[in-house]
């Protein structure tokens, strides 16, 4: 019963976000097929794992393999930035781009331009879900850790998961509608997406390594950057639920 509780609360999260996001679809999408992009949101884990610490083992080869991730050299900048912030970013929002792309755009059920958006947060916060749920095992026996752990997560790591994953939805509707132009969109929306994932993932690094005068002021700096990329999204769901079927374009 224990761990049923903890593997409760680490779905939280997604699920909450979940049900806030599945609102903005007029026309809900089939249970079974939400429930198929979660499950393979999650199933990304072990993949963005090993092709993250490929590129990291690329970078710098002489790493041990068991010290990737914290083999940094504290005043080599660049070195933090690609370790920590660019390369999760950028193997985790094509990961969940590509699940969409191969499980969605030619089924049935994806037949209106908001479609993109909603499958591609769904996978986003699969992914989120599995990342919260392995923080959960490694902090478990410290509850208050635990419950501040996961209220952080619920309004830092997860959204952004879902809002990347929203921008990337946006502009894969796009491409749906303006043919011509659709790697170039569909390329403009991951870019976008990696670069707010990668700013959102320094700044982070950042403030864990902040006096506690200097918090405050990082502290606000992230909670701006949610609040204007979930303005953006939000606008876009607006921008989308404007324009027409494009279920043609699946047949």
């Amino acid at each position: 019963m224990q761990y049923l509780f903890y593997i409760i609360l680490g779905l939280l999260p997604s699920f909450i976000w979940l049900s806030f996001y599945l609102r903005k679809d007029k026309h809900p999408e089939p249970n079974s097929m939400v429930l198929k992009i979660f499950i393979w949101g999650i199933l990304l884990a072990p993949l963005a794992i090993i092709l993250e610490l490929l590129l990291i083992w690329l970078l710098d080869p002489s790493v041990p393999l068991s010290s990737l991730f914290s083999h940094i050299s504290e005043d080599n900048f660049i070195k933090i930035i690609l370790i920590n912030a660019l390369i999760p970013a950028l193997v985790e929002e094509y990961l969940k781009y590509s699940v969409v792309r191969v499980r969605i755009l030619r089924n049935s059920e994806f037949d209106e331009p908001v479609d993109a958006m909603i499958y591609c947060i769904i996978a986003g916060l699969g992914f989120a879900a599995i990342e919260n749920l392995l923080i959960i095992f490694k902090i478990y026996s410290d509850f208050g850790q635990l419950l501040s752990t996961i209220g952080l997560r619920f309004l830092g790591a997860t959204l952004v998961h879902a809002l990347s994953s929203g921008i990337v939805g946006y502009w894969l509707a796009l491409s749906l509608l303006y043919t011509k132009q659709r790697r170039r969109l569909i390329l403009f929306g991951l870019t976008v997406a990696i670069i707010f994932h990668a700013c959102y993932n320094y700044l982070i690094i950042v403030l864990l390594n902040q006096t506690a005068n200097q918090t405050t002021l990082f502290i606000l700096i992230v909670a701006v950057l949610l609040v204007t990329v979930a303005l953006l999204v939000s606008s876009y769901f607006r921008k989308l639920k404007k324009q027409q079927s494009i279920c043609k374009i699946n047949e």
